[in-house]
């Protein structure tokens, strides 16, 4: 493999894209399949999600629109979504493919688990720097009922797997009105033990799942309320990554549990937006490349990743960058049907 002149890439990298609102882009998730082993009510509609079964954009693609996002418009990280993207076979080798891109400083998957502790060695050999496992709930029953038939114990084994490989580990809770609020105590507890960060996600109403998201919202605000009421004393560290922070890019606000090791994560998009700080574009499974995951733009990207058209993927992703609103319509959000199922965006 050839030597790479870091000092040649930095006199070489691109001048970093900066929208009128003052955001950077920074990094692009990438779904790299819309199919899942498991079928999560708030990921799927009521009436089933349409996977493909098929894959539209090859590795070669994938690899392709990862370097235009590094090389041309200055990303540093990547993270890697589906579906659940361990279902696909060669993720492995693409991961290793990636950390040979000059500039791309992290590269970060989100999973359900299930398959980590078969994949996880290789996919740290690969290079891969972090991952975020989801995890909805303690209780089998009520962990299988949310997921439609999902293993609570394989979730807990990848995690496991997950802590014995990279640092830091975060566990994805989407909080779901239902249950959540008895389990508050027993999540503390588990990052308080494990040495996780556990990260609690407000349901967004995506696609045509309004009613589904009026049923099961609750607000990070009532969570908090909560979690004080049971005596924890949440310690603020900051609104999401300062500059050059390397534990993550996303949009979460973390909290210290005193007296605890415990780390809380709230990401609040319904009730206390972030878009004046998003710093990223989505790539669906089928190629479309989305600014806001609540919005119904969106902007087909095969055609140019096929032809490999550097310059046409490169203004398309700047394009969309730049003109993103300086926050999403909570009016179109809530009211029309907007995007595609999560499992077939990219969560």
């Amino acid at each position: 493999m050839a030597v790479i002149d870091r000092e040649l890439v930095a006199r070489t990298a691109p001048a970093p894209v900066v929208d009128r609102f003052g955001r950077r882009f920074r990094y692009v998730r990438v779904s790299v399949t819309d199919l899942c082993n498991m079928s999560c009510g708030y990921c799927n509609p009521v009436q089933g999600c349409a996977a493909t079964h098929r894959h539209k954009l090859s590795w070669d693609d994938l690899d392709f629109l990862v370097d235009v996002a590094v090389s041309d418009l200055g990303a540093e990280a990547v993270r890697i979504t589906g579906g659940e993207p361990l279902v696909r076979p060669g993720l492995v080798d693409w991961v290793a493919g990636l950390r040979r891109l000059p500039g791309l400083r992290n590269v970060a998957l989100t999973t359900n688990g299930v398959l980590l502790s078969r994949l996880g060695p290789a996919l740290h050999r690969a290079g891969l720097d972090r991952v975020n496992v989801s995890l909805d709930s303690f209780d089998p029953e009520r962990f299988a009922r949310i997921t439609r038939g999902g293993s609570l114990a394989r979730c807990l084994e990848g995690i496991e797997t997950a802590r014995a490989l990279f640092q830091p580990v975060k566990v994805n809770t989407v909080a779901l009105k239902d249950g959540i609020v008895d389990e508050l105590e027993r999540f503390v507890q588990f990052s308080d033990e494990k040495g996780v960060e556990v990260r609690f996600i407000e349901l967004m109403p995506v696609f045509d799942q309004k009613d589904y998201f009026h049923r099961h919202f609750i607000s990070v605000d009532d969570l908090r309320e909560e979690l004080e009421r049971l005596g924890f004393a949440l310690e603020a560290e900051g609104d999401g990554p300062a500059e050059g922070n390397r534990t993550g890019y996303g949009p979460a606000t973390t909290w210290r549990v005193r007296g605890t090791r415990a780390r809380i994560g709230f990401i609040s998009q319904m009730s206390h937006t972030k878009c004046r700080s998003c710093n990223k574009l989505r790539l669906t499974s089928d190629g479309a490349l989305k600014p806001c995951l609540l919005m119904p733009e969106e902007v087909d990207l095969t055609g140019a990743i096929h032809g490999r058209d550097r310059h046409a993927v490169a203004s398309a992703m700047r394009r969309q960058f730049l003109l993103r609103a300086e926050a999403y319509d909570p009016a179109v959000a809530l009211g029309l049907p907007v995007g595609r199922p999560m499992q077939a965006t990219g969560g």
